[in-house]
C-alpha cells in the first residue's frame, strides 16, 4: 500500500515575546493591520518557536529538553533542543491579563507598521496570569472567567471561550498553557506548562522591560496535502495550481463553517499538561464545497513539477472521519497556452483508509496525504483526456 500516514502527537509550542501595547478586530483568516492610536506603547520584537511536526511515528515534546543554560549569575533562555520558529511567529495573540478578584484586562499583542504593540491598557506593578490564543483572528471572540465562573480565583486555572472560530484554517490555532517574565529578550526563569504567572515591571516606550514568555499546545489538528505530477503527464502539460479548499465530515454529516471553543485549564506543577477538556461546538451553516486554506498570490497559480509540494490546513478535529480537499488550477501545452482555466478536482479521502488502526482525529495530530495529477485514461492520451487531468490519492 503506497499510502503515507504521518501521525503527530501532541506538540507543545514555545512562544517567548516582549509586551508591548494597541488593539485589532476584523472578518476572516486573513493578515490583520489594525487599526490602532499611534501613541500606543511599542516593544522590541517577540519570537516564537516551536517543536516540529515529526514524520515518523507520534512523538511527543520531552519537557527535559526545555533547559536553561548558566551565564555567570544568571540563566540565559536559548532555543532548546527540537525546537523551531513557530510559523509566521508575527501573527496576533489574544491575551488577557488577570488578577484574583478582578475583571481581567483583555486585548491583544499585534505587529503592526514594523513594531510590536498591545490594547490592553493600565497594566500595574503586580503579579497577573496570562491566558490567551494564537493566532487571534478577525471576528472570533474571546471570553475568560475562572474556574469557578466568578473571576475570583485565577491563580488555579481559568475557563477561556473562543467563539466564530473558522472550523478549517491556515494558521496552527494553539492556547497559552504557560507563562512567565524575563528580564530581556533572553533571559528567563521558571518557565513551564501549568503555570501562568507574570510579575509586571514598570515599562516605557523608552525602556520596555516586561518581556513575556508564553508556552501554547494545539487545538486543532493538521492535514498536508503533498501534490505532484505524473512523470509522463508532466511531459505533455503544465499545471499551475490556484488553490486549495478543505471540508470535513463527521460520519456523513458535512461539517460547519465555525465552531465555539471552551477550554478547561488547571495550573499545576509542570508534570501534566493544564489542559483539563476541550469542548467543541459546531456552529455556522454546512461547508458548501470547503473552505479555502491556501491560495497562489498570483493569478496565473503556482506551476506543479514532478517534485511533491506541500500545503498544510488546520481544522476542527471532533468527531471528524473524512476530509475532502478541492483542488483549483489550470492546464497549459508546454507551448505556454491556457489549455483549461479553472478546472477542480475533489479528492475524499476517508480517514480509516489512510490511518492504521483508525479511532477518531485528534488536536495535536498531524495527517500527510499525498496526491498526484494525473490524466483520467493511462493508457490512451485522447486530447479531452489529456486536458481534463484528475488528481489522484496515492
Amino acid at each position: 500500500m503506497k499510502n503515507e500516514q504521518t501521525i503527530i502527537g501532541k506538540i507543545w509550542l514555545v512562544l517567548i515575546m516582549l509586551t508591548g501595547l494597541s488593539a485589532c478586530s476584523s472578518d476572516s483568516d486573513i493578515e490583520i493591520e489594525p487599526d490602532v492610536p499611534s501613541q500606543g506603547k511599542v516593544i522590541p520584537e517577540v519570537a516564537c518557536l516551536v517543536t516540529p511536526f515529526e514524520e515518523d511515528g507520534t512523538t511527543k515534546a520531552n519537557w527535559a529538553d526545555v533547559e536553561y543554560i548558566p551565564t555567570g549569575l544568571t540563566k540565559v533562555w536559548s532555543i532548546p533542543s527540537g525546537y523551531s520558529a513557530y510559523d509566521n511567529g508575527k501573527k496576533p495573540i489574544g491575551i488577557a491579563f488577570t488578577q484574583n478578584a478582578q475583571e481581567p484586562k483583555m486585548g491583544n499583542f499585534f505587529f503592526s507598521s514594523g513594531k510590536w504593540r498591545t490594547s490592553v491598557e493600565d497594566i500595574e506593578t503586580a503579579t497577573y496570569y496570562l491566558y490567551g490564543y494564537i493566532p487571534h483572528l478577525p471576528a472570533i471572540r474571546y471570553s475568560i472567567t475562572d474556574r469557578d465562573g466568578n473571576n475570583a480565583d485565577y491563580e488555579h486555572g481559568a475557563v477561556v471561550k473562543l467563539e466564530n472560530v473558522p472550523s478549517v484554517m491556515s494558521n496552527d490555532l494553539c492556547v497559552v498553557i504557560g507563562a512567565k517574565q524575563g528580564t530581556d529578550k533572553e533571559t528567563v526563569v521558571g518557565l513551564r506548562r501549568g503555570d501562568f504567572s507574570f510579575n509586571a515591571v514598570p515599562t516605557s516606550d523608552e525602556e520596555p522591560r516586561n518581556f513575556v514568555f508564553l508556552l501554547f499546545d494545539h487545538l486543532y489538528a493538521a492535514m498536508r496535502v503533498r501534490i505532484k505530477v505524473d512523470g509522463d503527464y508532466d511531459a505533455l502539460r503544465t499545471i499551475n495550481l490556484k488553490s486549495l479548499e478543505l471540508s470535513t465530515l463527521a460520519g456523513g454529516e458535512v461539517s460547519t463553517d465555525h465552531t465555539d471553543i471552551t477550554v478547561n485549564l488547571a495550573a499545576n506543577d509542570g508534570s501534566a499538561s493544564p489542559i483539563q477538556s476541550i469542548t467543541f461546538d459546531p456552529q455556522g451553516v454546512d461547508i458548501d464545497g470547503g473552505i479555502e486554506f491556501w491560495a497562489s498570490e498570483t493569478k496565473e497559480g503556482v506551476p506543479l513539477s514532478t517534485s511533491f509540494e506541500s500545503f498544510t490546513a488546520y481544522f476542527m478535529p471532533k468527531d471528524i472521519t473524512t476530509l475532502a480537499v478541492t483542488s483549483v488550477y489550470d492546464v497549459y501545452d508546454k507551448k505556454g497556452n491556457l489549455i483549461r482555466k479553472d478546472s477542480k478536482a475533489t479528492n475524499t479521502i476517508r480517514l480509516s483508509e489512510l490511518v492504521r488502526e483508525f479511532e477518531s482525529v485528534e488536536r495535536g495530530w498531524k495527517y500527510t496525504i499525498k496526491m498526484t495529477v494525473k490524466p483520467t485514461y493511462l493508457y490512451m492520451l485522447s486530447e479531452p483526456d489529456l486536458n481534463n487531468p484528475t488528481m489522484v490519492v496515492d
